[in-house]
């Protein structure tokens, strides 16, 4: 299983980045009609021409069949749908395009990330201007605001999915250690992050099992807070209580033998498939990760809401560029791609959750899984969507995140005194924020 950090891929932009990805970029335009002439089938030639778009995304981003359907959709409109790789290469090469003010496609994908392109948002249509108001009703309140600056005047990205945190959990070892193993009594009785280390204590008693590592029980503390690393107006205040408080529940996890060694994934799971971890915290897409690491538990699983609050690792927007020549055909097709049919078209192929909280109770929407014992699990991701809490994003946060990471890890693999590793994390970020 990959566990995604849950702090923003740093997509900062630099003026003195050079555009050597944009010579190989597609031309968006329109293709050059010929002059005007009174030969009626040059005339009918000319209104025949299709409206080129360009679109860059990544997979899993879009479901490939909605694409499909939008270019039935729109038969006067020639969609040409790039899949890229996803990750940093992807930020880095959208990131390349816009510094240097070249051509770019007309449609972008961005994920989670969106929030830190907010800064440059002259570079990127607003969709306000194109009627996006309308459709705002459709999407969750949260998801919206990531896209959209702080005085909601400009957004730049159309939500697709969301990426809520829940508990997965082997239900089997937890009948055995006597303690709740259903959704409803794990989350009426597993409010609190001390609430789950208690529970766990349990479990690893009856079965020997644990948690993932202490740089995941980190991570997922983290993902949970409303405030993040800077301030909304770019203040440093990730040495501040809230982080610090984060830190020292997942360093109790460690020193109380609760969390599994801080290994590679391929030995995390292997852990999982062998039932040496027994409970995590993770996104609505790691459904496919641990269907795929731990084979062997099939139908043992399922899923709660998660002790602490929601967080959320992940989900996508669709965007234009403002070099675009046909913003108003490039936005029907975006709108169209993130409508609420279509984003349940997209979870029934990838498994992403739709951003549209009015498709969370159509039964198309339900989704029994062998894996998890038949357990419908689109009721708590719902439920789960609805509470999500974020922090604002900062470009800085991958640089502050990796720092406290590398350091909370040494805690585990190097024995390292927790205080001395905190206080290096912060010595590190505080000389690299005065660069």
């Amino acid at each position: 299983m990959k566990f995604k950090a849950l702090y923003s891929v740093p997509v900062a932009l630099s003026l003195i980045l050079v555009v050597s990805a944009c010579g190989d970029q597609t031309n968006t335009s329109t293709s050059t009609q010929k002059p005007t002439t009174t030969n009626s089938n040059q005339n009918e030639s000319a209104s025949n021409q299709k409206v080129a778009l360009t679109m860059w995304y990544w997979n899993g981003a879009i479901s490939d069949s909605t694409i499909e359907a939008a270019k039935k959709k729109f038969p006067n409109i020639d969609l040409q749908a790039q899949k890229l790789p996803s990750g940093g290469d992807y930020a880095t090469k959208l990131k390349t395009t816009i510094s240097g003010g070249g051509s770019g496609p007309d449609i972008v994908a961005m994920d989670s990330w969106i929030s830190s392109m907010l800064p440059y948002k002259e570079k990127f249509v607003n969709l306000y201007d194109q009627g996006a108001k309308d459709i705002q009703p459709q999407y969750l309140d949260w998801k919206w605001k990531m896209a959209a600056s702080s005085d909601n005047k400009y957004l730049i990205g159309l939500p697709i999915d969301v990426a809520p945190l829940v508990m997965y959990y082997r239900k089997d070892l937890f009948e055995k250690a006597g303690v709740p193993s259903t959704p409803e009594a794990i989350k009426s009785q597993v409010k609190t992050w001390s609430d789950y280390f208690n529970l766990q204590q349990k479990v690893k008693d009856a079965t020997g099992s644990q948690l993932l590592s202490i740089v995941d029980v980190f991570r997922n503390i983290i993902g949970q807070n409303s405030q993040g690393y800077f301030t909304e107006d770019g203040k440093y205040i990730g040495d501040q209580a809230h982080i610090k408080g984060a830190w020292d529940m997942a360093v109790k996890a460690y020193q109380s033998g609760l969390t599994y060694p801080n290994v590679s994934d391929a030995e995390k799971n292997a852990a999982t498939n062998n039932s040496k971890v027994s409970s995590f915290i993770g996104a609505s897409w790691a459904v496919g990760d641990l269907i795929g690491a731990a084979p062997d538990t099939k139908g043992k699983w399922q899923i709660a809401y998660p002790p602490g609050g929601v967080g959320n690792q992940g989900g996508s927007f669709f965007g234009l560029l403002k070099s675009t020549k046909n913003p108003k055909e490039a936005y029907e097709v975006i709108k169209f791609l993130t409508s609420p049919d279509n984003l349940v078209a997209g979870y029934k192929e990838f498994g992403n959750y739709p951003s549209t909280p009015e498709v969370y109770t159509k039964p198309e929407m339900v989704n029994k899984n062998e894996f998890f014992g038949n357990q419908d699990l689109s009721p708590i991701f719902a439920e789960a969507a609805k509470d999500v809490k974020i922090a604002p994003v900062d470009s800085r946060d991958d640089m502050v995140g990796t720092s406290l990471t590398d350091e909370i890890g040494l805690i585990d693999t190097q024995k390292k005194d927790p205080e001395k590793a905190w206080k290096d994390a912060q010595e590190k970020i505080k000389r690299q924020l005065s660069r």
